[in-house]
């Protein structure tokens, strides 16, 4: 890349930064026409066309920049997010996964990565759950939990998605250990006492959901499963 073809470059970037996005768009474009071989004009573009909604012509660009260089681990994660703001759940999966295999050979799981890949699993498990798919929805959260174990809101979406599927002891198993992380988990608790009372532990779900009214009087979900018992 020529030096006047690095200032339009850098000065995309800047607008970009600035929230100048159509400006930016026409500087990044100009290059693009000059250097279209540049993986990193491309993942540039895909950054302005998702800012400013364009998310086909985002993902084009992006998929230019990784065909042009199969190991541009941000140009997945990028795509891999523009596809879970179109519901192309199984498309991010895969790109972030791409990222993930490609990060994991010299640097390990980054954080970062750690957390948008199991947002991205959730998601789709909450897809499933929508339609009722409970199978499907218990293997996407599984996923999740499997790359991020310490997020307890998805650890209890597992646990309601097993009770969904009348695997009660599984669904005590994650509670408890949720429970077990943070035991001031309200929603765990009665998640828990909805367990229990399903295995025929009714003293046990009465204390959880008596437990839970003493702290917080006002909760109706307890209130209201022990208006269950006593009925």
């Amino acid at each position: 890349m020529d030096r006047d073809a690095r200032k339009m470059f850098d000065l995309g970037l800047q607008l970009y930064e600035k929230g100048r996005v159509k400006e930016a768009l026409v500087e990044l474009t100009k290059v693009a026409k000059l250097y279209p071989d540049y993986a990193d004009v491309h993942n540039a573009l895909g950054l302005v066309y998702a800012m400013l909604g364009d998310y086909e012509k985002a993902s084009d660009s992006y998929k230019k920049a990784v065909e042009l260089n199969p190991n541009y681990i941000e140009a997945y994660v990028n795509l891999a997010i523009v596809y879970n703001e179109q519901c192309k759940f199984e498309e991010a999966i895969k790109s972030f996964e791409t990222a993930a295999r490609l990060e994991t050979k010299d640097r390990g799981f980054s954080p970062q990565l750690r957390a948008k890949l199991a947002n991205t699993y959730a998601s789709l498990g909450d897809t499933y759950t929508e339609l009722g798919d409970y199978k499907k929805a218990r293997d996407e959260y599984e996923r999740a939990v499997e790359v991020s174990p310490n997020y307890l809101d998805i650890k209890l979406k597992l646990a309601r998605t097993n009770i969904n599927l009348h695997d009660y002891k599984r669904a005590e198993d994650v509670l408890r250990d949720v429970l077990k992380r943070n035991p001031n988990y309200s929603e765990a608790k009665i998640s828990l006492g909805l367990c229990l009372y399903k295995r025929n532990k009714v003293a046990d779900a009465a204390a959880l959901w008596e437990e839970i009214l003493k702290k917080d009087p006002d909760n109706t979900k307890a209130k209201a499963y022990l208006n269950m018992l006593k009925r």
